[in-house]
């Protein structure tokens, strides 16, 4: 007997023939579409795409977020000034420094943003150097007094001198102008030719080291503003003022460029390293300087103000706040102590001429012609005088 149909067993090329009906269906469309007019048959093209995506995928939409963080503003002065000295401590030594430039002389295009970003370029540039650099004080650490913090330091100025200009001014060697801004700040050397001093020099140094992560700080002697690498078993001042690197001890600023005495250096007013708090205070007196010397006294003396504020305990700051503030003498008028030098000096000649013409002078006006001039006895402090 023939076998009872059995219902059919599923093929497993059904879904590839599934497949092949469905591509089959598309180009029947397609035929049908190129039968009918141009814009009928992007529609239907159209519609084939969108049926032969995933619905996953149709549904993916652009993500756009809703949330921006945005950088945090820079403190400006003003905010700086109302810090206190732990909240200093957290502030970059550079942006202490052109904060306190802003708005003086010679810093009108001064851009605090784009400063900070060229000292970390000049930082990256330094570390790469001083990495790239490093086996020579491996090989001959007696060319580097035996420490690498020496040697660090050496490549540091180096290269912000070679490869960046880094420079002092030398027109200012023997003529100190505080009105020009450039001189006693960092816009004078990052992004300008102008060149530095003392006053800023040595910041541009300790703002790069900072930087690399080096303990570096800012050090006053007597006039003078150097660095210093400051770490627990290794202390090296830097002196980078001249061509290249110097490096001296502490007793060379005991005696120069003024002399310090022992009892100004115990009393932490000189040769120690300072807090950002204190260096704070030394850019708001050279800020003050400049706007002493640039005629606004009002301005400076707020600026003195801030500078004992932050360093209450340094005499030096409230020197300069009380000479701006003090009441004015003669002395503070140059031009009329000479105007009156000059008419004591015609005064004196015009006298002389008079005792030439009439013979002995009366300074007292009248004489007696018998018993001659008469004596005055406040002249004589040695001669008692009895009423």
């Amino acid at each position: 007997m023939p076998k009872r149909n059995r219902r059919p067993k599923p093929d497993r090329q059904a879904p590839l023939a599934l497949s092949s009906q469905s591509t089959k269906s598309s180009l029947r469309i397609w035929q049908i579409a190129l039968g009918i007019s141009p814009v009928l048959s992007l529609i239907l093209l159209a519609l084939i795409a969108s049926q032969s995506k995933p619905q996953s995928v149709r549904s993916l939409r652009p993500i756009v977020p809703t949330v921006t963080e945005s950088t945090p503003a820079l403190p400006t002065l003003a905010e700086l000034s109302m810090m206190s000295s732990e909240e200093l401590a957290k502030q970059v030594l550079a942006l202490l420094n052109l904060r306190a430039a802003e708005g003086l002389p010679g810093s009108d295009n001064l851009n605090v943003t784009e400063l900070l970003a060229t000292l970390d370029r000049w930082a990256q540039k330094v570390k790469f150097d001083t990495d790239r650099n490093l086996y020579r004080f491996l090989q001959k650490p007696d060319e580097f007094h035996h420490s690498e913090a020496f040697y660090r330091m050496l490549m540091l100025v180096t290269v912000l001198q070679q490869d960046f200009g880094v420079h002092y001014n030398q027109d200012r060697i023997n003529d100190i102008d505080f009105t020009r801004s450039q001189d006693l700040f960092l816009h004078g050397m990052v992004g300008s030719s102008n060149g530095g001093t003392c006053v800023s020099m040595p910041v541009l140094y300790t703002a790069v080291a900072r930087r690399l992560g080096y303990p570096v700080y800012l050090v006053n002697a007597k006039e003078h503003l150097f660095c210093r690498w400051d770490a627990p078993g290794e202390r090296i001042n830097v002196e980078g003022t001249n061509q290249g690197m110097n490096s001296f001890d502490d007793l060379h600023y005991r005696n120069w460029p003024h002399p310090i005495s022992t009892h100004e250096v115990e009393s932490g007013l000189y040769l120690k390293s300072l807090t950002n708090a204190e260096s704070f205070s030394a850019f708001l007196a050279a800020r003050g300087h400049s706007c002493e010397d640039s005629g606004n006294r009002s301005d400076a003396a707020v600026c003195y103000s801030l500078a004992v504020k932050h360093s209450s305990n340094h005499p030096m700051y409230r020197s300069f706040l009380s000479r701006l503030v003090r009441p004015k003498t003669l002395e503070d008028y140059p031009e009329l102590l000479a105007q009156q030098e000059r008419l004591r000096q015609e005064q004196e000649r015009r006298s002389a001429a008079h005792r030439d013409n009439s013979g002995p002078s009366n300074p007292f006006g009248f004489a007696n012609p018998q018993h001659g001039f008469h004596s005055n006895p406040f002249s004589q402090p040695n001669q008692a005088t009895s009423f």
